[in-house]
Formats: structure tokens, C-alpha cells, sequence
């Protein structure tokens, strides 16, 4: 039975309605007040959040632009493991925050895991993006340890994944139509899943 419930809670269909009081957390905002509100305020610091996106670089970063903002005001790099392209260097300087960003280009997942941990573990991080066709289970729950002793908003981008249990502390996907977008959030802290409204996308902050 004690199995069972914790499956259920791993998968986020599980609301437990004390744990969202009694354990203290430091958010962001995920730049969309809509979205701030279903995900309990935003995104969560030490811990995983997985987007699932159709194309990578398709809008999705305008909703990490607060977390990036926030780790250069405490003076914490951002870095990006495995990007599927080069960061656009004036758009991030339009943040209007001085920030460092360190690109990793490693051979393979082994290796991006590698490097996820060791930057974790190092506490230079205040944002740390990897990029990754699937994680398994046992991958996913070594990052969610390194990102729960860190200081940092770690992000995994990655494709439309199955709804399995992983240990993600928020898991979306983002739907794309006519120029809106849908956000579908399969696991939140203290939540059922939920698909909210179609919306107009955020756009990069401008300064």
C-alpha cells in the first residue's frame, strides 16, 4: 500500500495538502501570472522542472528569463549543457542584468549528467539548463539530489516525454496553436495535473 502511494505521489496525482506549508521555499516568477498561480508561485529553487517542448527555442525561454535575471542579480552564472544552438547573446544582455553564461557542448547524455552534477555540487550555479532527449528514472533522480543541495533553477528541455514517474519537481508541455500557446502541467508541487487556458506566449523581456 506505502508503495502504491508513493507512486502515485512521484507521478504528482497524489495532493498532500500539508507539504506545500510545511516545507519553506524560495520561487521565481515564471513570467506569466497564470502560470505563477497554477504552479503555487512560480519556479521552485533547488529543484528540477521539466519543459516539453515540440521545437526547441519555440518561446520557451521567455518563461526562464526571470530565474536567469535572478541568478545574475546574486551573481551566479547560467549555464547550458547540451543547447541545441548558441544563446543569443544580445537577448540575454536585454534582461537588463549583468550575467555569465557558460555553454557546455558534451559528446553525449553520460557526459551532460557528468557536468549537470559537478556544477551542481560546485554551487557556482544560480541557473543551470540541460538539454536531453529522455532521462531515465535513475538519472533524473541523481540531478533532483544535486539540485536539492544546490542554490539554483535547473531546468531540463527535452521532448514530449510518456507520463511515467520521475523526480521532477514540475513537469510541462507546452502546446503551440495559431500563434498561442497551452500549457499543460503534468506534475506540480502540492497539485493535481492541469491544462490551463490558451494564451498569447511571453516574450523575452526587453530591458
Amino acid at each position: 500500500m506505502q508503495a502504491h502511494l508513493q507512486q502515485l505521489i512521484d507521478r504528482g496525482a497524489l495532493w498532500q495538502g500539508r507539504q506545500a506549508q510545511s516545507q519553506a521555499v524560495t520561487l521565481v516568477s515564471a513570467a506569466d501570472s497564470v502560470l505563477d498561480q497554477a504552479l503555487g508561485g512560480g519556479w521552485v529553487r533547488s529543484r528540477i522542472h521539466e519543459l516539453q517542448v515540440q521545437q526547441s527555442f519555440s518561446g520557451e525561454m521567455a518563461l526562464l528569463a526571470p530565474a536567469i535575471k535572478d541568478a545574475a542579480t546574486r551573481e551566479l552564472a547560467i549555464f547550458w549543457i547540451g543547447p541545441p544552438a548558441i544563446p543569443n547573446a544580445p537577448a540575454l544582455a536585454s534582461t537588463g542584468a549583468q550575467s555569465q553564461h557558460i555553454v557546455l557542448t558534451p559528446s553525449d547524455e553520460t557526459d551532460a549528467l557528468w557536468a549537470a552534477e559537478t556544477i551542481l555540487h560546485s554551487g557556482q550555479a544560480g541557473v543551470l539548463l540541460l538539454w536531453a532527449k529522455k532521462l531515465s528514472a535513475t538519472a533524473t533522480r541523481r540531478l533532483h539530489l544535486a539540485a536539492s543541495e544546490s542554490d539554483a533553477y535547473v531546468f531540463v528541455i527535452t521532448g514530449w516525454q510518456p507520463e511515467e514517474a520521475r523526480s521532477y519537481g514540475t513537469r510541462l508541455r507546452i502546446h503551440h496553436e495559431q500563434g498561442q500557446v497551452q500549457w499543460q502541467i503534468l506534475k506540480r508541487h502540492g497539485g493535481w495535473p492541469v491544462r490551463l487556458p490558451r494564451r498569447p506566449l511571453p516574450r523575452w523581456p526587453t530591458g
